[in-house]
């Protein structure tokens, strides 16, 4: 039986890609290079849960993960108080990272749980333009209620910032913002930033090109005070906006 050519690229493709799947697997179980020394440090002293540390394994974006747990760490050494928020929660994966880092802190998710709304789309370019209203809403309020089970956690449905009524006075140390869009991005920042606590930080997720709506949200609010954004080198350029002490 004669192999063709055809057949020989085929198999050598194949084996390729069987190397890369076995060494992607092997670094995310067994290599440990990628992890800072504060963290190998922090877990061989037993101050890592096993639950972090096995969602750390399976969490994809490595830099995301270890700025979140670098900023919570900061937070608790240097006791600045105030609670945790999420905008835009959908499924809790973020939300179930930051309160194993934090389990104390009391957190404030908001979301509408169903989607975005028609008139958040409208106006919007980039990958925000492709959306509809069915995208992200293969959630639900209480799905996510039943994911994230700790008393820790308050939930915030509906529309954003009419979802905050009775938080007007609260204090918040870390605020998670994934909302996509131009509208929630800029009444996420107006709403939060002056509820933050000094050394307090807002970390705002798809700060890129493919997100010119976030983008102009995150610029136009950073003009407005003196702190500059920081930028992350992750996945989808995270940037970071900080509270003068």
């Amino acid at each position: 039986m004669q192999i063709t050519l055809y057949q020989l690229i085929q198999v050598v493709l194949l084996g390729i890609i069987l190397v890369y799947l076995i060494y992607y697997v092997y670094t995310v179980l067994f290599d440990k290079k990628y992890q800072p020394k504060a963290w190998q440090d922090a877990v061989k002293n037993g101050r890592v849960s096993k639950a972090l540390q096995k969602k750390e394994k399976q969490y994809p974006d490595k830099v995301r993960f270890f700025n979140f747990w670098f900023q919570v760490e900061r937070l608790k050494k240097e006791n600045i108080s105030g609670a945790f928020a999420e905008l835009g929660v959908y499924k809790g994966d973020s939300a179930q990272l930051l309160h194993l880092m934090d389990p104390g802190r009391t957190f404030h998710l908001f979301d509408t749980f169903e989607g975005f709304l028609k008139e958040d789309l409208e106006n919007e370019t980039g990958k925000a333009a492709t959306y509809t209203t069915k995208n992200f809403a293969d959630t639900s309020l209480e799905k996510v209620q039943s994911r994230l089970e700790s008393d820790s956690f308050s939930f915030h449905k509906g529309y954003f910032p009419e979802s905050t009524t009775g938080l007007e006075n609260e204090e918040f140390v870390l605020v998670n913002m994934d909302a996509d869009l131009y509208n929630p991005t800029k009444a996420g920042l107006a709403f939060f930033y002056p509820r933050l606590s000094p050394g307090g930080i807002i970390i705002i997720h798809d700060y890129n090109v493919d997100w010119p709506g976030i983008m102009k949200a995150v610029d136009e609010f950073a003009a407005s005070i003196t702190e500059p954004p920081v930028i992350l080198p992750d996945q989808d350029s995270s940037v970071m906006i900080f509270k003068s002490k």
